[in-house]
């Protein structure tokens, strides 16, 4: 007998889940929901990536990878996306930090209407933040 669940997720993405994929999710809760999940995060990225200008097949297949991507990364666990002004100030934050070369402080806190003394502080954070990616903590 098939499993609708797995032919859904089949449809979506193709022969890259193994057969038994189903059989280690033990809450019928989340086996009944996770396929319409996956379908929207498809819809959603694909729609912003159209709004920002690509070509609708392209967007489609870049959605496809990022959808993977992310179900590499936190596939099987929870993941915490804050949404409204926490995220917007996250993604600014490493912004600044990607747009930093060590000379440009005072730009930034033009481009993005802050003071210098924010700018630093924002560095530091970052700079902490990437540290951690790199050297995990020993204790």
């Amino acid at each position: 007998m098939t499993n609708p669940d797995h032919e859904r997720a089949m449809e979506l993405f193709g022969d890259d889940l193994p057969d038994d994929l189903l059989e280690h999710i033990d809450d019928p809760e989340i086996l009944k929901k996770w396929p319409q999940g996956l379908a929207d995060m498809l819809t959603v990225i694909e729609a912003a990536l159209v709004r920002d200008g690509q070509p609708t097949e392209t967007a489609r297949q870049q959605a496809f990878l990022a959808v993977r991507a992310l179900a590499s990364y936190a596939g099987g666990r929870s993941l915490y996306v804050p949404k409204g002004e926490q995220l917007d100030i996250a993604l600014r934050d490493r912004q600044i930090w990607e747009q930093h070369n060590g000379h440009n402080v005072d730009a930034l806190a033009r481009r993005y209407h802050l003071t210098e003394v924010q700018i630093y502080s924002i560095l530091a954070r970052q700079r902490k933040l990437a540290r951690r990616r790199v050297q995990p903590d020993l204790l």
